[in-house]
């Protein structure tokens, strides 16, 4: 896996688990396992204003299953670009995409350096791996973005 955005000598970001991140507090609402005390805290205190927000995270997140279970399926797509990653938990797009079709390819974007520095949704080691984790900035040029076989036309992707 790569980071398109580091820049040689460039320090990793550090996790402070002492301040909420709302990556998160998403991830606790998920039933995730990447969160502290302090995510859970406020995620509670949010749930006691809006009950329905970890009902609306796990549909949003089962919507994102139905619409990649489609893609992989029935669509054919084997070349997925998820946008706004956040933290792995149950469900990735690589999980949902390669158990339909193990030779699908993900790339995982996100433009919190939080998702790059938590343990990633899966091992280079393993055979059915995304091809990348990046993080594009406005020092990220499109041109230096991960390149996947296929080109984009109008009328979408070609393989």
């Amino acid at each position: 896996m790569t980071d398109s955005s580091s820049a040689p000598g460039q320090n990793p970001p550090m996790l402070d688990i002492s301040v909420p991140h709302s990556a998160r507090v998403w991830n606790y609402w998920l039933g995730g396992k990447d969160n502290y005390p302090v995510d859970r805290e406020i995620g509670d205190q949010v749930m006691a204003m809006f009950p329905d927000i970890t009902r609306l995270a796990r549909a949003d997140r089962a919507f994102l299953g139905r619409a990649v279970r489609y893609l992989a399926g029935e669509a054919g797509i084997r070349q997925f670009l998820d946008v706004g990653t956040g933290l792995p938990t149950a469900d990735n797009t690589h999980q949902v995409a390669q158990a339909i079709a193990p030779e699908s390819r993900i790339v995982y974007v996100d433009n919190d350096p939080l998702v790059l520095v938590q343990p990633a949704p899966c091992s280079p080691a393993r055979p059915r791996a995304p091809a990348t984790i990046s993080t594009p900035t406005c020092a990220t040029p499109a041109r230096s973005w991960p390149k996947l076989p296929g080109r984009w036309t109008s009328a979408g992707l070609s393989r």
